[in-house]
């Protein structure tokens, strides 16, 4: 038990590093930031509701602590073993609209853009993996097994600039609808609440084009 109650965690806190960026968009860390959002928790803890070995997390705890994303909040000395509860310092991380600067017509440019995109993608395979794991294990173990719906879907269609732009605001809108849904549940103590994620890509997309060399192909 926490010796005294912790101070929350500040609503946002803004990413002003590449460094805290790279950070935080690893997938198992934020896998890590995930478990961590409703209560502190020992690294043991976290393992446990990962399913994986507690050896492994030392070293991202030790980044996101670095890196002020996550904070100890309390310290309790078990005979020689010292146990600290983490926390993480802020419930949403937002980014400096300058990282957004990237010079795409250079190859550091592209790789950081790269790299910002996909890892929101690369989460979402880990925590989807994890999931369907966690859950065959809970109903192999005597959980009531409760069918329940997931949308997956990949679609290319063709449209105009204006339409796609149209599209996008709507698709936005809808995604805020669904965080204000799950606000009202924020605190509430209603049983059969579980965690559900979406992740959303919307994105143009392109191709290489064929270079034209003018050589005559010889017959």
């Amino acid at each position: 038990n926490m010796t005294e109650k912790p101070s929350p965690p500040e609503a946002n806190l803004t990413l002003e590093s590449l460094e805290a960026l790279k950070v935080i968009a690893d997938p198992l860390r934020n896998q890590i930031l995930e478990v961590l959002t409703p209560k502190p928790l020992t690294i043991n803890q976290v393992a446990t509701r990962l399913g994986v070995a507690s050896s492994k997390l030392y070293y991202h705890f030790n980044l996101l602590e670095k890196h002020n994303i996550i904070r100890v909040v309390d310290t309790v000395v078990h005979g020689n073993l010292i146990e600290k509860h983490y926390w993480i310092t802020a419930y949403q991380f937002t980014i400096d609209e300058e990282m957004f600067n990237f010079q795409v017509d250079t190859p550091e440019g592209t790789e950081q853009l790269v790299n910002l995109l996909l890892s929101n993608l690369n989460a979402t395979r880990e925590d989807i993996q994890r999931s369907i794991y966690a859950r065959h294990h809970q109903i192999t173990h005597g959980a009531p097994q409760n069918p329940r719906s997931v949308l997956d879907r990949r679609d290319i269609y063709r449209l105009p600039d204006e339409v796609a732009r149209d599209f996008h605001s709507r698709l936005h809108a809808l995604v805020e609808e669904f965080k204000q849904e799950a606000e009202q549940y924020e605190n509430s103590q209603e049983e059969g609440l579980i965690p559900w994620a979406l992740s959303l890509v919307f994105y143009p997309r392109f191709y290489y084009e064929e270079q034209q060399t003018g050589e005559k192909n010889d017959e």
